[in-house]
């Protein structure tokens, strides 16, 4: 006799869920204390109640452990960031984009092992890149870790691409963005790895350029201040406003 019912999960696949959910939780109290580098599936194993040879059913290596983590922190990093956006109204372009900001600054420093684990893993290409190598590359052949940094990029590329279709041809007069002198290579490379795979549309380059500029803004704020070293201490959230406004006046804009 089973226990399932038609059409869900067995008990035996209920509690090999329940096991790996535990794994998983065991790992990540591990690294709010000790860091990245003081998970060991021995350890894991003992806090669990298994031996280390039983731990390997679950996962094959520490590493894959340590990618299904980063993959949840991922999902929580985007439910969160998709909430926040959410919050305000479809149309409200500019006003989603900076509560993209905001909640990356808030879940990052809230979450400081693990944004730290995020930006450290895989150690020969940062997940949290806006994208590996991405010539010649679609989405079926990056890893898992860094697709999961894409959906997060992609939430704030594609409410810009929306934002640039709903107002191009309907009277929003677009401040001018200069270019700074760029070699065909590098234009090239800015349309690869974020036009197509982060934005989703064909944008200017002009555009494509203010956006990995901010990006890379934005990602400094947060990493500095997760860590410790952002310069502002007293007046942290003005000087995130600041930023921001510096960056809109970047796309030729005013808030």
């Amino acid at each position: 006799m089973t226990s399932n019912t038609a059409g869900g999960p067995s008990r035996r696949e209920r509690m090999r869920a329940e096991t790996i959910a535990e794994i998983k939780a065991s790992a990540r109290s591990q690294l709010q204390e000790l860091g990245p580098s003081g998970i060991s599936l021995r350890a894991v194993a003992r806090d669990v109640g298994v031996t280390p040879a039983a731990l390997y059913r679950y996962f094959t290596s520490l590493d894959a452990l340590l990618l299904d983590l980063c993959c949840d922190l991922y999902d929580e990093l985007i439910a969160a960031t998709r909430a926040a956006m959410d919050a305000a109204p479809p149309e409200a372009h500019l006003e989603r984009m900076k509560a993209w900001v905001w909640a990356f600054r808030a879940w990052a420093v809230g979450n400081r092992r693990e944004f730290e684990l995020m930006i450290s893993y895989p150690e020969d290409n940062s997940a949290m890149s806006i994208c590996a190598d991405p010539k010649d590359l679609e989405a079926g052949d990056l890893d898992p870790v860094t697709l999961k940094s894409m959906e997060h990029a992609q939430l704030c590329g594609h409410e810009l691409a929306r934002f640039y279709q709903q107002t191009e041809g309907q009277g929003f007069e677009f401040g001018t963005i200069t270019l700074p002198e760029m070699s065909e290579s590098l234009k090239q490379e800015l349309i690869e790895s974020c036009s197509r795979m982060i934005i989703g549309e064909r944008l200017p380059l002009s555009w494509v350029f203010a956006f990995t500029s901010a990006w890379v803004r934005v990602f400094g704020l947060v990493t500095m201040e997760a860590f410790g070293s952002l310069p502002v201490r007293d007046n942290v959230e003005e000087y995130y406003k600041a930023q921001i406004k510096s960056m809109l006046k970047d796309f030729g804009m005013e808030e």
